[in-house]
């Protein structure tokens, strides 16, 4: 440690006395520089202590990120909508491949909505897509025109073949 040494004076009269207290001050704190020990720091310690405290930040970061992805996961996994939802067809369109002599055909499935159609419009739809017409029920819904389709059974995504029945709910 180095020492203290005292500002120089200005030549005051005053300033004998004062010399006199910085330098018994100036003397008090070099012994005390000289003599206490010098204190112990555990650098190895230090950098673990820091490690951890790194690693369990991390940690924590990291389950509350896989929390949020799993609630997420749940969340959109569990929705289901219960309003209704068109029916399904198969058209005629059909997409075809050739991989080595291989000929597969894909139906292409259009989902088609019959509600507010007219029943009659909806019976002709349904011929037209070599679909039976099922059960037909009267309910009444806010806001329906009387005679137009407004649910229909069973929903999309289902895919229907030709020959099966739909159900059809009318207004009125």
């Amino acid at each position: 440690m180095t020492g203290y040494v005292s500002p120089p004076s200005d030549g005051r009269d005053g300033d004998i006395h004062l010399e006199f207290l910085e330098q018994e001050l100036v003397t008090v704190l070099n012994d005390f520089a000289n003599t206490s020990p010098t204190p112990h720091f555990d650098a190895p310690g230090i950098r673990r202590h820091t490690r951890r405290k790194r690693a369990g930040f991390v940690a924590a970061v990291a389950a509350v990120v896989v929390a949020a992805g799993v609630g997420t996961a749940l969340a959109t996994a569990g929705t289901g909508s219960h309003t209704a939802r068109p029916a399904a067809r198969t058209t005629t369109s059909t997409s075809t491949s050739t991989e080595k002599g291989n000929v597969t055909t894909v139906p292409y499935v259009k989902p088609f909505d019959l509600k507010g159609v007219p029943l009659a419009a909806a019976e002709e739809a349904l011929a037209g897509a070599r679909l039976k017409v099922g059960t037909v029920t009267h309910g009444v819904v806010d806001n329906c025109k009387p005679g137009s389709v407004i649910a229909v059974s069973p929903l999309a995504p289902t895919v229907l073949h030709g020959g099966e029945k739909v159900d059809l709910a009318v207004c009125g």
